[in-house]
């Protein structure tokens, strides 16, 4: 990604998590995190990646819910940033954290069998 993008996919990650986090507290999701932004060189799609903490949900059915508000989320979007164009939000899962705790476990077991007296 060039500077410019990288500063643009910046800006739209924190233009989103302000909108989201107030207007979207609705659909009771949880805490819906905007991990990253990844945006097209033309600046005409935007890769949101979203993770979600607190949720009973299934993360398909989170995603669904937020995608079916993409309208809602361009147009506050659109009146917070002065681009040519609001680019298109597509919404993806970012399962970082969770594989994180994954490997955190996974290497814990490995520890506590290491460690045991045999």
């Amino acid at each position: 990604m060039s500077i410019r993008t990288e500063k643009v996919a910046e800006e739209i990650k924190h233009k989103l998590n302000t909108a989201m986090s107030r207007d979207l507290q609705e659909l009771n999701l949880g805490l819906v995190t905007i991990s990253k932004v990844i945006v097209s060189p033309d600046l005409k799609i935007a890769k949101v990646y979203l993770s979600f903490l607190g949720n009973r949900e299934p993360i398909e059915t989170c995603l669904k819910k937020i995608s079916d508000r993409k309208g809602h989320i361009r147009f506050l979007l659109g009146k917070q940033i002065t681009f040519r164009y609001t680019p298109d939000l597509l919404f993806f899962h970012d399962d970082t954290i969770e594989y994180a705790d994954k490997i955190e476990k996974l290497l814990k077991e490995i520890k506590d069998k290491d460690t045991r007296p045999e």
